[in-house]
């Protein structure tokens, strides 16, 4: 929580900082005395953004109350000043000429109690005033001088292994097992007509794959698939906040003829799974964890060439994090993300293990695995941080086009500013590095397998981000 709120009101700042600059441009033609206010709000908001990264590396518990306050001051100041440049820039663009006159005049009608008497320096004084408050309290609780932006100058290139774990689902380790036994309660003669509810983690994907095995003798594929994501996605939104009791709505227009329909269900709730089975012919199948030798496979797979090439007493403490993953492949490869970039030392490795075993300790597998996710977030750095949380404005299962993203990172601040070719460069280092960490499901590389050209975000990665991100204000969803 004390990252997400950090990183946030750290990509707000960035934010403010480049519109600031912006404003000091020859565009807006505004007074010396306004500009030298612009430099000096300029330099005390530099302050503040050097000390916010260091309440990432901290726990909430870790802060006392004081600091959090403050922490939740300078962000909403940050929104604060970020809505006040963006009125001027729209009175700015509706003025006469530029003149200063004529836009107090403006301001003064639209806003009523901003920029009154003495217009927008004054205003200006008055946010100075504010962010010198927030600046000097800052000041108070952190030394300044240690706090350091890790911000690395080197572009991140995309790791070739981190693909490899998003192939199609058929080729995902542990998969053939369970597809077939669902197959082959599908294809029963029996002409009854019967519901098959599967209940478990990643259902979507098991879906997917036998949706497709059995498309290949009986339908188009492409056809069929695209048809039935087009059903699901349209079922979802018509059942979004409803009871369980709107299945019995959809379970009456479903023909009940006897030609051997089959009706699947998927759902990670045990209980729901038996409701959509109640009053007809079902069967329940749940979808297993990964054994621990596939999920050692997995997990070995993003992080070595071979299983071999995994010092012995690696592999001891990889087996206790496995155990703490419960076979859930999601778990199994955000925490081979996180290791990824770390030193493959055994003390590195039992540090991380130890934080897996106090965040996931007596949870539900669902709340295990968004625990797990949770520690792979904290341990972004802030600028990744917010680019993530930027991702809950896409829908579920939506697919993202790679260059349209970096550009509205850009857009929005996300990214620093320097030269639109820089820029782009820096996005896409940011985007290998969230691919790289399995945060990012990379679905079209190109020939050379470099670059990322379309991605998507699983939809337990995607729950997770929507509620950090609705839960710090940083979107309204």
């Amino acid at each position: 929580m004390a990252e997400m709120i950090s990183s946030a009101a750290t990509g707000v700042l960035g934010s403010v900082m480049d519109k600031l600059a912006d404003m000091l441009t020859d565009k807006y033609n505004l007074a010396r005395d306004i500009k030298q206010g612009i430099r000096s709000l300029q330099d005390e908001l530099h302050t503040m953004e050097a000390m916010l990264p260091r309440l990432q590396d901290k726990d909430d518990d870790q802060i006392d109350a004081l600091a959090k306050d403050w922490r939740s001051k300078v962000r909403e100041l940050s929104y604060d000043i970020e809505d006040c440049i963006d009125r001027f820039v729209l009175n700015h663009s509706h003025g006469d000429g530029g003149s200063t006159a004529n836009f107090v005049h403006k301001a003064i009608q639209m806003v009523k109690t901003l920029f009154k008497d003495r217009g927008i320096a004054e205003e200006i004084r008055r946010l100075k005033r504010l962010v010198s408050e927030q600046s000097e309290r800052g000041k108070r609780y952190y030394d300044i001088n240690q706090c350091h932006l890790a911000s690395s100058s080197q572009p991140v290139p995309l790791d070739p292994r981190a693909p490899a774990l998003f192939q199609e689902a058929r080729d995902l380790v542990g998969i053939d097992a369970p597809r077939e036994e669902i197959i082959s309660l599908l294809r029963c003669e029996d002409k009854e007509h019967k519901v098959v509810s599967i209940y478990g983690i990643d259902t979507k994907k098991l879906l997917r794959d036998i949706l497709s095995q059995i498309s290949k003798s009986h339908f188009d594929q492409s056809q069929m698939l695209e048809t039935i994501e087009q059903l699901i996605r349209t079922v979802k939104e018509c059942l979004k906040d409803k009871s369980v009791s709107a299945w019995e709505l959809v379970r009456s227009a479903l023909p009940r003829n006897d030609n051997g329909s089959r009706i699947i269900t998927t759902t990670r709730i045990e209980a729901v799974a038996k409701s959509c089975c109640t009053g007809i012919a079902a069967q329940m199948y749940q979808a297993k964890p990964l054994s621990h030798e596939d999920s050692q496979r997995l997990f070995f797979k993003r992080l070595f060439l071979s299983g071999d090439d995994c010092h012995p007493d690696l592999t001891k403490v990889s087996d206790d994090i496995l155990k703490k993953c419960c076979g859930l492949p999601l778990a199994i490869i955000s925490i081979a993300g996180l290791l990824a970039n770390r030193r493959k030392a055994v003390e590195v490795w039992v540090n991380v293990l130890r934080s897996i075993v106090a965040a996931v300790d007596k949870d539900s597998p669902i709340d295990k695995m968004k625990r797990i996710l949770l520690l792979s977030y904290v341990d972004l750095p802030h600028h990744l941080k917010s680019c993530l949380l930027y991702l809950s404005v896409f829908p579920e299962d939506y697919p993202i086009d790679c260059r349209q993203l970096i550009l509205l990172w850009v857009a929005e601040g996300l990214i620093p500013r320097q030269d639109r070719e820089s820029m782009e460069q820096l996005g896409r280092s940011y985007l290998n590095e969230l691919i790289n960490r399995s945060l990012v499901q990379p679905t079209k590389v190109g020939g050379h397998g470099a670059t990322v050209k379309q991605c998507r975000v699983h939809d337990v990665i995607l729950e997770f981000i929507v509620s950090k991100a609705v839960e710090d204000n940083f979107v309204t969803i």
